[in-house]
Parts: structure tokens; sequence; C-alpha cells
């Protein structure tokens, strides 16, 4: 009777796993990243044997046999790049984790559970997997003269995927589309963007100007604000701030040197005043002198100690 009810337990898995919401997860190029997927079943894995496999659309990535709750066989693809817990149906947590991410990751993955023996596997999760690629921190470059048409340069490296690029004048005005001319080029032997953009404008005096790239599936914006353009009486005013400053600069620098000089002199006058007053040879200020008689001290009389 007990043979019975195992083998009924054994064909009946399907009824006691349930699919999870389909997740979306983000990784990064070069990084790791985890797909979750955790059994949330009634009945108890470690009684059972059983087999996984993780699948990337239909190709197999990562497969294991358990035996009671053990490991006995772990099977995985694309160079040892994935991994899960050996105590995963003790856990309930079946989660991969996918070393060194490629572009080529980006895929839904599903998760199965199957009794060994048995043709039909019991689907157990999805997981839909997002690649993105950090960019560079923008720079900023500018050509030109304050009060005429000039061309300010910004450009970003390495990143993924395509992002928004947008100019900002003065923190929140956006310049003219016909103003702007943006290139988006793919580095050589890779996926990954390189964008440069460039504003033609006139700028006027007491001006910032920002380039702004924002990679959304990251949630992760970029800013570079190098230049402030001055009107000739702002830079004359800025001129003559820094000559304060540096004149002051020089008034307090040689008024260490000074002090320093008159100490140093003091100090080498008082040298020279204990010598006078000691002699070069005689005088040992703070010491006391014992003279001994050998004479006496050689007739004295002998001890035993």
């Amino acid at each position: 009777m007990k043979d019975t009810c195992f083998v009924v337990l054994l064909l009946c898995i399907s009824s006691f796993v349930s699919v999870q919401v389909d997740e979306s997860i983000v990784g990064v190029i070069g990084e790791r990243a985890i797909l979750p997927c955790v059994y949330n079943g009634v009945k108890n894995l470690t009684l059972l044997h059983i087999s996984s496999e993780w699948k990337r659309g239909m190709e197999i990535v990562h497969t294991a046999v358990w035996i009671e709750g053990k490991v006995e066989m772990q099977n995985v693809s694309h160079s040892i790049r994935t991994t899960v817990s050996s105590l995963a149906p003790k856990t309930g947590d079946f989660s991969v984790e996918l070393h060194d991410i490629h572009l080529s990751d980006a895929h839904n993955y599903s998760f199965n559970l199957k009794l060994l023996g048995q043709n039909r596997s019991s689907l157990v999760c999805t997981v839909c997997l997002s690649i993105a690629g950090h960019f560079s921190h923008p720079t900023l470059l500018w050509n030109g003269v304050y009060g005429e048409e000039t061309s300010l340069l910004c450009n970003s490296l390495g990143g993924f995927p395509s992002p928004s690029i947008y100019w900002l004048v003065n923190h929140t005005q956006r310049p003219p589309e016909t103003s702007v001319t943006t290139y988006l080029t793919t580095l050589p032997q890779s996926e990954l963007y390189n964008i440069a953009t460039i504003l033609s404008i006139n700028i006027s005096a007491n001006t910032v100007v920002s380039c702004v790239i924002e990679n959304k599936l990251l949630n992760e914006t970029l800013t570079a604000t190098n230049f402030v353009f001055l009107s000739r009486k702002s830079e004359r005013r800025l001129s003559e701030h820094i000559w304060v400053f540096s004149a002051a600069l020089c008034v307090v620098v040689s008024l260490l040197v000074a002090t320093s000089l008159y100490f140093q002199k003091k100090w080498d006058r008082d040298q020279k005043r204990k010598q006078h007053r000691c002699g070069d040879d005689s005088c040992w200020e703070g010491t006391d002198m014992i003279v001994f008689d050998l004479e006496q001290w050689a007739s004295s009389p002998e001890t035993d100690v």
C-alpha cells in the first residue's frame, strides 16, 4: 500500500508545482545576475528523486539530479557560467546565478522540475533577462567664444542600450532640436555603443551648459557641466579677486619668512653669548665635574668584596 501511495505521489508532481509569475531582471555586462526561482509547492522535495533544468529559450543551460534532497549530478554549459545551490531541495530556492554576463545572455529563461523515470516535466518559474552596460562619464569640449555661435562636443563610450541624450542651458532650458547633431556608433567586435553629440548655439554671457545622458534600463543619469561663459565684466571682476588673493597670500608668506629669520638670528646671538661667557672648552653647562686623585686612589688599601 505504501509503495502504491509513493508511486501516486511521483505521478502527481505537477499538481503541487505552481508556476511563478514572469520576472524581469536587468543584468550588467561583465557582472553577475541571479535569476530568481523559489519552489512554493506543498510537497517536501527532499523525499523525492527529481531532476531540474534551467533553459534559455529551448537551450538547456543547467541541469541537476537530486536524490532525497542531495545533489547527485550537475551539468552546466557555457564554460561553467551558471551556479545553483546544492541545498535547493531543502530550501526551495532553485535560483541560478549567471556569471560574466554577455549581451547574448539576454533571453527568456525557464526552470522545470521532473521526477526521475518520467517524461513529463513541470514548469516552475520563468524569468526575462535584459542586458545593459554602463556608459562612461561624458566629457564636454568647447570650441569658440561667447557672444558668437559656437560648438560644444559631448561624448560617452561603451554602454548599452542606446541612451537618451540631450542638452540643457542654465540647467532647465533645452536648445532647439535643429541645433543638435547626434552620432551613434558601435565598438569594433562588440554591440556596445559610443555616442557623440554636437550643440551649435550662440552662447551669451554668464551661461551654464550641460550635457545629459540617460540609460533608462539601468535608471542611470550622467551629466557633464564643465563650462560657465562669463561676460568681460565678470571676467575682470574674477581676475581682480584672484589678484587680491594672490597679493594677500604673498604678504602672509613674507611675514612667515621674516618671523622665521628673526628667531633664527636671535637664537644665533644667544649661542654666541654663552660661548663668550663660558669659554670655548672650559664651560660645560649643567654638568658637575668630579676630579680623582690617582695617587691617593692607588695607595688606598684593597678590600675584598
